[in-house]
């Protein structure tokens, strides 16, 4: 019996259902069942919350309140927030180590003489275990090697990628490129790459060596970053240009230029079967569908003010667009490349956004 009610919890636990959503100035995260697409919960939290994140088991939800200075904790079945954790000014991304046992939140605020600060949070107790300092005073992207064991982090003030030892806290500095802004790391964590919004570059880290190994001009402002799901291509969206840059793997080099037909591509992410990449177009309210197969631009998809985060669901039916300027968000139908329906009154000005159960 004991092992039918494991079964079944781990079952649920695991499940997608519904997307929450940050709203920044609703100071709110809004809850969507994702099979109906209607809000089904609003749940307090701190001000101006900015991201989210989940647990592995997807039980837990932590926000980062960027202007009151603590993370929020919500219970995501019972839909609650269950605690407020202090942190440091200026809370921005997070990510939670493989085990889930800890959280490690950067901040977009460095403090006097110490530098910008890493907090590492233990995801039960919410008691904080240590905190990393970095050079300069902003951090803005982190991500872990699939083992855990090492916690890669984008910092912006000093174009760097910064490598934290997740066992000794240790660091190790690496220099990239001006306003080092976003990571992916490779399907094998051989490899981490950066792109750097100032210096119109991607930085290749040798995850093996802690090293730069190229600097790979690309259009201007490069900012979103993502790599195909066999590893072969990194794509990257040049929010100057109007464009994403295609590097091939292998050779280290710029094999595609793609317009996209849109105005400041800010964000994309590539289906699960790596045939398409989705970019959102901030400027001109739109999403740009692009064939990773032929490099061109395949579906030019309307959505609501201000397209900013988006994320597919597990089962890759739909992507789900955040209109960070207006209170929607878009839901587009995968296998038609058209709007599904536009979620209403979600909050005012939506951002991240992250499946639970």
């Amino acid at each position: 019996m004991l092992l039918i009610i494991f079964a079944f919890a781990f079952a649920y636990s695991a499940s997608a259902q519904h997307l929450f959503v940050t709203n920044r100035y609703s100071d709110n995260t809004a809850v969507i069942d994702t099979s109906t697409n209607l809000v089904v919960a609003e749940i307090p939290v701190g001000t101006f919350p900015v991201r989210i994140v989940m647990t592995p088991n997807r039980l837990k939800a932590f926000v980062s309140n960027g202007h009151s200075a603590n993370m929020s904790v919500i219970d995501t079945v019972a839909r609650t927030n269950i605690a407020t954790i202090p942190v440091a000014q200026g809370p921005g991304e997070e990510a939670v180590t493989p085990d889930g046992a800890r959280l490690f939140v950067v901040h977009q605020r460095g403090q006097h003489g110490l530098g910008c600060p890493v907090y590492v949070i233990d995801t039960t107790t919410y008691a904080l275990l240590t905190t990393v300092y970095l050079p300069g005073n902003w951090l803005k992207d982190i991500l872990f090697t699939p083992d855990g064991r090492f916690a890669y982090v984008a910092n912006q003030a000093a174009g760097q990628v910064d490598v934290i030892d997740t066992t000794t806290y240790g660091t190790t500095l690496i220099p990239a490129g001006g306003g080092s802004r976003r990571l992916c790391i490779s399907p094998n964590a051989s490899r981490v790459y950066c792109a750097n919004y100032v210096g119109n570059t991607v930085t290749v880290v040798d995850t093996a060596t802690k090293t730069s190994i190229a600097n790979i001009p690309v259009g201007q402002r490069p900012r979103a970053i993502a790599i195909t799901p066999n590893g072969s291509e990194v794509y990257t969206a040049n929010t100057r240009d109007g464009t994403v840059s295609v590097i091939n793997t292998t050779t280290l080099s710029v094999i595609a230029t793609i317009p996209t037909g849109g105005v400041w591509p800010w964000e994309l992410v590539i289906s699960a079967d790596g045939t398409k990449a989705f970019v959102t177009n901030t400027n001109s309210d739109n999403v740009s569908v692009i064939n990773t197969a032929t490099h061109t631009v395949s579906a030019i998809i309307p959505t609501g003010h201000g397209p900013f985060i988006s994320q597919i669901s597990p089962d890759q039916t739909k992507e789900y667009v955040s209109n960070a300027r207006d209170t929607t968000v878009t839901v587009i139908d995968i296998p038609s490349l058209t709007v599904l329906t536009t979620i209403p009154n979600v909050g005012s000005q939506p951002f991240d956004m992250a499946f639970g159960p």
